[in-house]
């Protein structure tokens, strides 16, 4: 019944993917592809002596952004620190943690699976074991290069969302090295750099209380007291710059874009925007199968962090705000590497033993 569920799945994913998307807003698209040259401007202001915010309303004005919401205005720190650092440099900071991060992953895997070989949970042969052992890890690291590359590709590194992300994954391979600490302030790193990445701190702290770890669950708390005091601080700043006739978006955050929105945020990597959209569905799918055959604690805080943010984007964001899906793209990796292990959980799960009437007719004869 899950093999022929994921049969479905596949194919209404891809049913979805193959229709065109409605486009809600017009100008949307071309405000989404410019956010790249918007930052980078940004950056360069700062690099010549303007504060943030001065660099901020100057430019999201004279590029016709909306700016009458406190949201369409990021918080300073990834533009304030690329700013006041040499470019390459701020590039090369944003690949050296990419690079880490695959490191990490490969690290964070190969315990894991040198911890299942240890109590006897590998079912498979040497070889097969030794496979799992070293091709999981492997397989995951280098699928990690799609959403990764976009870090050191020409300005994209002046992206926050792409910090973020990268920050959340290293969050994560954090904990599954069993560096609980340095999990918290990767974590509160990532939202301080993009508001976006609250979900997954929010994930991480109902872990915390439910696996009864007092101090990850003060430390969370208290990182996430000085954020909401560092957001109330921008928010209140901002709300001082927006001038009285500034525009709003036509449309509101709340789309519920569902599947389509969903798939679009998944193609937040450089191999599947070579490919066809239905291909991303098949991916999604392949991730959500992996993740959920995985039920170690690296793979329920990957999984529950993934399923939280297709279950917002799914109602927040419109048609332009596909680059947030760079918030969970790694963590999408760990999905997809997983996914042949999961689909041969299944496969001898579906290998039911005979009936009764066939063992009894089968020693008759």
């Amino acid at each position: 019944m899950v093999l022929l569920v994921l049969a479905l799945a596949i194919g209404a994913g891809s049913a979805v993917a193959i229709l065109p998307p409605a486009d809600r807003d017009p100008t949307g698209h071309r405000r989404g592809a410019g956010d790249v040259a918007l930052y980078r401007a940004e950056v360069e202001r700062i690099h010549h002596g303007q504060g943030y915010y001065r660099a901020a309303a100057a430019e999201l004005t004279a590029r016709g952004y909306p700016t009458q919401s406190v949201f369409n205005w990021r918080t300073p720190l990834p533009i304030w620190l690329l700013g006041k650092l040499p470019l390459a440099l701020g590039k090369a900071l944003l690949g050296a943690l990419s690079l880490a991060l695959m490191l990490m992953a490969f690290a964070a895997l190969a315990r894991e699976e040198n911890v299942n070989r240890g109590t006897g949970s590998e079912a498979s042969g040497e070889i097969g074991s030794r496979l799992r052992r070293h091709g999981l890890p492997v397989a995951c690291a280098l699928l990690l290069t799609g959403p990764l590359m976009p870090t050191v590709l020409g300005d994209l590194f002046v992206m926050p969302v792409l910090w973020a992300g990268v920050l959340i994954a290293l969050s994560v391979c954090a904990y599954g090295v069993d560096r609980p600490g340095l999990g918290v302030v990767l974590g509160l790193a990532a939202v301080f750099f993009r508001e976006l990445a609250l979900p997954y701190c929010l994930v991480c702290v109902a872990m915390a209380w439910w696996q009864g770890r007092r101090a990850e669950r003060v430390a969370w708390a208290l990182g996430l007291l000085a954020w909401l005091a560092f957001f109330g601080w921008h928010c209140w700043y901002v709300s001082g710059l927006i001038a009285p006739g500034a525009r709003s978006h036509q449309q509101g955050w709340i789309q519920c874009g569902g599947a389509g929105f969903v798939i679009a945020t998944v193609r937040m990597n450089a191999y599947l925007l070579l490919f066809p959209q239905w291909v991303t569905a098949i991916y999604l799918v392949a991730a959500l199968v992996g993740l959920a055959g995985w039920s170690t604690p690296l793979g329920t805080r990957i999984g529950l962090s993934t399923c939280v943010f297709l279950a917002a984007f799914a109602l927040v964001g419109q048609s332009f705000n596909q680059y947030w899906g760079s918030l969970m793209a790694p963590l999408l990796c760990f999905g997809v590497a997983r996914f042949p292990a999961s689909l041969g959980d299944l496969w001898r799960a579906a290998a039911l033993p005979p009936p009764a009437w066939a063992k009894s007719s089968s020693g008759g004869r």
